[in-house]
């Protein structure tokens, strides 16, 4: 069940994708809408109580009794749900395998992981992605991208789903359902061959997840996340970190006022981006992009800020001086793990550039509930001289939806924090022709657990 792939094609309507991070627990359902597109039918989330975050026990209860609480209250048609394995279950090593048919490489990966995993790989699920061919020398050998998980710890979580009156059709790794997120969604031509780089920024931690459409190539998760800054934050301002968080919210809504000009030609095109309607330039322009990716003279190919996928910039509430002031405090306060997260995404880069030279990484896609802090993502971005932007699962979903923000979604506003739950529910892209036999033989090797 601890697949990569979940047989949806069918389906009328989806089964429910359970997203269960570290500070959310976020549900979603999607059904087809015609000509390959899909409509966002129901969605319910939930904030992870802060005196459970930590105990693997009241997790657990919690997800038990808030998932029945979301399904009763939602909107869901039906209760077939696949779940995502939470980062915090899963630990992600990077392996070089000398080439091997596929029954030799699963005998071989328990013992190439010995003592390189935290937990025992003999009493450990396995499921791994050849990334490409390598050579370690003059040897030829395959990039090997483990993910494994405790089965005991993967028993207990669907043990709770079933508790939760939860019908498990299948369950997933998370970047293997943000990639098909994006997959489904964004389908252009310049789409296809882009190689991205997706910075994941959880409340924990930050998942690097590098692939070319479908495909992915590198993984990493990197352990700086948005508790970090706001740590750091209640430390630089003297103030309660409950106090640090609200104040790093106030920040992202204002945002778009916050953002450092552009210059003329850009602001100039911003205008145009403002006033087409959201529907048409969502879809041609795929993601809210983000200014100031890199100095000009370094990266000429950075696109200015658009406010296409976000909301008017009339409906942004005038910042006043205090806030801009605590704005520049709290970027201050923010560096020591800012300069951490952006040493290790260097790192990240490094390894998967040195391994595939041929195919640099051409843009940073940021998701994830931090990736509302549109500074801290320009300041990476910048850093790392790359073109980036902001992506929102929502910006392809059919508009006609009678969902309300009561549902927890605010569909004027870019939600970079759903792409999981929504890849869940999408599931892998329809194979093409050439490629449905092997997606069914894929199906076929699916192990229950």
């Amino acid at each position: 069940m601890f697949s990569f792939v979940q047989n949806m094609f069918a389906r009328a309507t989806n089964p429910i994708g359970v997203d269960f991070g570290s500070d959310c627990l976020r549900l979603a359902q999607v059904a087809p809408a015609g000509q390959g597109e899909f409509k966002l039918i129901a969605a319910a989330s939930a904030d992870v109580p802060n005196h459970v975050r930590h105990d693997p026990a009241g997790r657990l209860n919690f997800f038990v009794e808030t998932t029945k609480e979301l399904l009763a209250s939602g909107k869901f048609r039906n209760r077939q749900a696949c779940l995502g394995l939470p980062a915090s279950m899963m630990f992600i090593q990077h392996l070089r395998m000398p080439k091997l048919d596929a029954d030799a490489m699963k005998k071989a990966l328990p013992w190439e992981l010995r003592g390189k995993l935290p937990i025992d790989p003999s009493h450990a699920l396995l499921r791994h992605i050849i990334a490409g061919d390598v050579f370690d020398g003059q040897e030829p050998k395959d990039e090997v991208i483990v993910m494994a998980a405790a089965k005991e710890t993967i028993n207990a979580f669907l043990a709770a789903a079933a508790r939760a009156k939860l019908d498990i059709v299948g369950m997933n790794v998370e970047p293997k359902a943000l990639v098909d997120c994006f997959v489904n969604i964004y389908r252009r031509k310049s789409d296809e061959n882009a190689m991205n780089c997706f910075v994941d920024i959880g409340c924990v931690a930050t998942r690097c997840i590098i692939a070319r459409g479908s495909e992915i190539y590198f993984a990493r998760t990197i352990p700086v996340g948005g508790d970090h800054f706001s740590r750091a934050t209640a430390n630089a301002l003297k103030i309660k970190l409950d106090d640090a968080k609200l104040l790093r919210v106030k920040i992202a809504q204002m945002a778009p006022v916050l953002a450092a000009p552009v210059d003329d030609k850009a602001a100039a095109t911003l205008q145009q981006l403002a006033a087409a309607p959201r529907s048409e330039t969502s879809v041609e322009h795929s993601f809210a992009l983000l200014g100031a990716a890199a100095p000009a003279a370094a990266a000429p190919a950075a696109a200015p800020v658009s406010q296409a996928d976000d909301a008017a910039p009339a409906t942004a509430a005038p910042v006043d001086d205090e806030l801009l002031k605590q704005s520049k405090l709290v970027e201050a306060g923010c560096r020591e793990p800012l300069g951490r997260l952006i040493e290790e995404l260097e790192l990240c880069r490094r390894y998967y550039e040195s391994t595939f030279p041929k195919s640099p990484i051409d843009r940073l896609v940021f998701i994830g509930g931090e990736a509302r802090q549109r500074m801290l993502c320009q300041q990476i971005a910048r850093r790392m001289a790359l073109a980036a932007q902001v992506g929102d699962p929502m910006v392809r979903l059919n508009k006609n939806s009678d969902m309300g923000i009561e549902m927890g979604i605010d569909r004027r506003q870019p939600q970079p924090g759903w792409a999981i739950a929504i890849g869940l529910s999408m599931g892998p892209a329809a194979p093409t022709p050439a490629g449905a036999a092997a997606a069914a033989a894929a199906r076929a090797e699916a192990v229950k657990v």
